[in-house]
């Protein structure tokens, strides 16, 4: 261990000392190509090859192609270029919705690996706990990289935990920096056709020769967005009623109820006729982003060995809003807010990050890479337009509700050789080791951002009552809940690769790590390719891997009012090795298990390029939020143990075992028109399917409370295996002819379905649901109310580019994305039938028209332009 330490440190110090750049043994310089033709790096520790040639599928994205559709952010880039990548639009979600979830070939957040230039990047230090996509699992920050320092992006679609541990279940996405000595600088600003969202997107990069071909390259961003919002009216009763002997009476929560268009609770008060009813917010939230990123290269004077290193900063202050509490909510302290309000989530995001190291050749015939790699993720939360309704008159409006801090250092010893065995091709070895650290600190908020100040509520029909705890919307961390967690994991590794006559490429390999926390565990992972004949090659694998729980799922403690079938409740989540958690059936994590095979073929010839690659991921142990318990009983039960005002409480958990198979499919082709220029078409497709082989029954402790619910409920079973679309297909056109090109591009995006009730009567189900495409699934053989899914359909999104070259060195460019203006189908929405059964829709009382899992937002049309300068 200390020797570990010392080299890291001595490293880092030579590092420094040459302000290096990233050149490993696994990334050599890119070169640009057609798609199949693109040398691509990510996967292999022997060098380049082009994408066709890869034993396994590997997509190459360019950093012209990620630049294309006016996008700032790279996810977005990306799911416009990969079918199998998928990310939500979160909204309300905190932190969340700044670190949107990223997801590979339908799977979770947690199972896809991210690395900049083939080093592992630390992820955020944010537990999601919203409902939707990603819930229970932890993002990475990939808009923390500005996209012009990089070259492309390179997306393994195979799992590979057996070369990269941890994590690289799904696949691996590696983004490769540019090494140019080139000036870049673009500024690109847009506007979505409702007036708002408008944003600013100034980039500038520059790179300096240096001694014996060495270079430094600089990357500077800067990033401003405002919010949209596609909300709806607040029909809802705002204030008290008043009853026929002159009390106050709470309001009703019905949509209509303040409008005259249902039954209000009580008389209306004559301030519900002026009130402005755009209450809520939906939509993207609005920040501020400044990153920066430097990455360098100086070789020795022999030129047998080189310093690198790259690294960045990133900050982001955004604001997002959170669900709206009206004026004769218990929440809200009337004399703070006469009207209600929208408390504020205000978020600010850092990260730092270094890495550097020295590679070299011929170590006693061996190349050779020794690395360390520091990251961190500091996010600190706080709220505005808020209040404590529990210090009444004296409640500030503003509060720090606590930070996240998450370390992580990474540090690699690489060794690859090829040995002559006495044929035309050597055998490929490389092994390696690596030592990792990481720490987690959740910071305690101040003090009235969390505690009882107690002062009852003030007014209305509940005066004297108890007043709601903690800062709204969320109570802020507790020193109770503070902690601080950390631990560390060894591995060694080893890779074999030989090529037999020409035609038929092995590999192998094995990797062994133990953590400090909970053991060891040994993976690995056979590929190979044949070349059947000149245009077609079959390819396949099968490896196994794994997945350790982020120490955020292990220590992540806070508490959230969740409107659960329209009310407000305290939910705790609960860390594992906490005292309710275990009260409640809670157990260590395990780290989840997978099984992954697949297999495929390449078709490349003439510059046609099909590949065709079916697979199968089985999980076992895979880490979940558990279903959200919530009862009288369990109140009672967790406050006789010394743990009070609980109204539902989770935790997260190893209860599910899944397999996912599905199939992607690429094809890609230039065609030369003469005199009309070239056109370049790309149509992709991925196909995936999860299903349960097991879900772990309700826990005995919670049995006892005479709770009925699974550990892992239809709610969470619908969020994994069909919140994500099934099917996604891509048709890219790129048309250049002179200066002029222009771009279409055209994504389908499958059905997806959430839960929109979890008990509805059969007269309700008959009021809410006519018109919706819907699955009623029965809440229990005894009980005549059934769980209400909703599928969302469907749509297919138009962006359009064109871009013209000004000058050699300047690039105009101006286009629509989501050009037909299209929407995803609207939440079960509340009307006045709904309400004479009974309920509201899912649309919270008919505010929020739109379900946050939708995978391309429901922001409409937006326009764009922009400006690229090179020289």
């Amino acid at each position: 261990m200390r020797k570990i330490r010392n080299i890291a440190m001595a490293t880092t110090g030579l590092v420094v000392i040459a302000i290096a750049m990233p050149v490993t043994a696994l990334h050599a310089q890119e070169v640009e190509g057609d798609e199949g033709t693109a040398i691509v790096v990510t996967g292999s520790r022997f060098g380049s090859r082009s994408a066709a040639e890869s034993v396994v599928p590997i997509d190459r994205i360019s950093a012209d192609e990620l630049a294309r559709g006016g996008r700032t952010e790279i996810q977005d880039m990306l799911k416009v270029s990969v079918p199998s990548f998928s990310t939500p639009r979160p909204s309300a979600s905190g932190v969340g919705d700044f670190t949107t979830p990223p997801t590979l070939r339908g799977l979770s957040t947690g199972q896809l690996l991210v690395l900049v230039d083939g080093k592992r990047r630390h992820s955020s230090g944010d537990l999601s706990t919203s409902n939707g996509i990603g819930r229970g699992d932890v993002a990475y920050d990939f808009n923390s990289i500005p996209s012009m320092a990089l070259s492309g992006v390179e997306i393994l679609r195979d799992g590979a935990s057996a070369q990269y541990g941890s994590d690289a279940i799904a696949g691996v996405i590696n983004l490769t920096l540019d090494r140019t000595t080139d000036i870049k600088a673009r500024v690109l600003s847009g506007i979505t056709k409702e007036g708002d969202g408008e944003f600013i997107d100034v980039a500038a990069g520059f790179g300096l020769p240096l001694a014996h071909s060495g270079l430094v390259r600089a990357t500077l961003q800067y990033q401003n967005r405002g919010g949209t919002d596609r909300s709806s009216e607040d029909t809802r009763q705002q204030y008290f009623g008043t009853n026929s002997s002159g009390r106050p009476v709470a309001p009703s929560a019905f949509f209509g109820s303040g409008t005259g268009l249902t039954a209000s609770n009580g008389v209306l008060d004559a301030r519900e006729a002026t009130i402005d009813r755009r209450t809520s917010r939906q939509g993207n939230s609005q920040f501020e982003m400044k990153s920066a990123f430097l990455n360098a290269e100086l070789p020795t004077n022999n030129g047998n060995a080189a310093f690198y290193a790259f690294g960045g900063y990133s900050d982001l202050d955004g604001k997002t809003p959170y669900f709206f509490r009206r004026a004769g909510q218990d929440q809200t302290v009337r004399a703070l807010h006469p009207d209600g309000f929208i408390p504020y989530g205000d978020i600010r995001l850092r990260n730092i990050a270094a890495t550097g190291g020295v590679r070299g050749e011929d170590l006693l015939g061996f190349d050779w890479d020794i690395s360390t790699g520091y990251g961190k993720s500091l996010i600190d939360n706080n709220t505005s337009n808020a209040n404590n309704a529990s210090y009444g008159l004296q409640s500030p409006t503003s509060a720090y509700l606590g930070s996240t801090r998450y370390d992580q250092w990474t540090t690699n010893l690489d060794f690859t050789r090829k040995f002559d065995v006495g044929d035309d091709t050597p055998l490929n070895l490389a092994f390696g080791a690596e030592y990792r650290e990481e720490t987690y600190r959740l910071i305690a908020g101040e003090l009235v951002s969390y505690a009882n100040g107690g002062v009852a509520i003030i007014d209305g029909p509940n005066a004297g009552r108890p007043a709601p705890v903690g800062f709204q919307p969320s109570p802020g961390i507790s020193p109770l809940d503070a902690t601080f967690g950390k631990r560390n994991s060894k591995a060694v590794y080893a890779e074999l690769e030989k090529e037999f006559f020409g035609r038929l490429t092995l590999g192998g390999a094995v990797r062994h790590e133990d953590f400090s926390d909970f053991g060891g565990t040994t993976n690995y992972k056979v590929s190979g390719r044949l070349q059947v004949m000149q245009p077609l090659a079959l390819r396949g694998s099968y490896s196994t891997g794994f997945r350790a729980p982020h120490l955020a799922q292990v220590f992540f403690s806070n508490s959230t009012i969740n409107f659960i079938n329209g009310a407000p409740v305290l939910v705790r989540n609960l860390p594992v090795d906490s005292e309710a958690a275990k009260l409640l059936g809670a157990t260590d994590l395990r780290p989840e298990k997978s099984k992954n095979i697949s297999a495929g073929f390449v078709f490349d010839s003439n510059g046609l390029v099909l590949t065709v690659d079916a697979y199968q991921i089985k999980l076992r142990d895979r880490i979940v939020q558990s279903t959200q318990f919530q009862s009288t009983a369990l109140t009672t039960f967790l406050t006789a143990n010394g743990i009070p005002n609980i109204g539902a409480a989770s935790y997260l958990t190893n209860a599910v075992d899944t397999t996912t198979r599905g199939v992607d499919v690429t094809l890609s082709d230039k065609f030369d028109l003469g005199s009309l220029g070239e056109l370049s078409v790309l149509l992709a497709a991925n196909y995936n399917k999860t299903k349960f082989d097991k879900i772990a029954g309700t826990p005995a402790e919670i049995a006892a409370l005479g709770i009925t619910a699974p550990l892992f409920d239809l709610t969470q079973q619908v969020r994994i295996s069909d919140s994500q679309p099934r099917s996604k297909v891509l048709l890219n056109l790129n048309w250049k002819s002179g200066d002029f090109s222009l771009g279409l591009t055209n994504t389908y995006y499958g059905k997806v379905s959430a839960v929109a009730f979890t008990s509805l009567t059969p007269a309700q189900i008959a009021a809410v649901t006519p018109g919706y495409d819907v699955t009623l699934v029965p809440v229990s053989s005894t009980s005549a109310n059934s769980q209400v899914i909703q599928h969302f359909k469907g749509k297919i999104v138009t962006d359009i580019q064109v871009n013209y070259d000004f000058t050699p060195r300047i690039t105009l460019s101006a286009g629509v994305n989501n050009l037909f203006d299209i929407y995803p189908t609207q939440n079960l929405r509340s009307t006045v039938a709904s309400v004479a059964a009974g309920t509201n829709g899912s649309d919270n009382g008919g505010t929020l028209p739109y379900n946050a899992i939708s995978p391309f937002g429901f922001n409409g049309m937006s326009f764009f332009a922009s400006a690229t300068l090179k020289f």
